[in-house]
């Protein structure tokens, strides 16, 4: 079975591992990301907060917060060539 497969080159796995992390730190992955999480984040408050109206004003004071870290903080180190 070993002589089956055949191993990957160095340079063909360093190209798709390039791939993989510019996906990953693409802007709208990120943002996508954020957006779960605080969703997910309030409604697992929800029992906290008394009203469907606080709820949604947290999901979008949260969401705003974590976006303005994101591009305030790390985005411009991570487009620097």
């Amino acid at each position: 079975m070993r002589f089956l497969y055949r191993r990957p080159r160095l340079d063909e796995v360093s190209e798709e591992l390039n791939l993989i992390m510019d996906l990953m730190l693409s802007k709208t992955f990120v943002m996508i990301d954020l957006f779960w999480l605080c969703l997910l984040f309030t409604l697992l408050l929800s029992p906290v907060l008394a009203t469907v109206a606080m709820s949604i004003l947290f999901f979008c004071s949260s969401f705003a917060v974590f976006c303005s870290i994101y591009l305030f903080f790390f985005y411009p180190y991570l487009k620097k060539p």
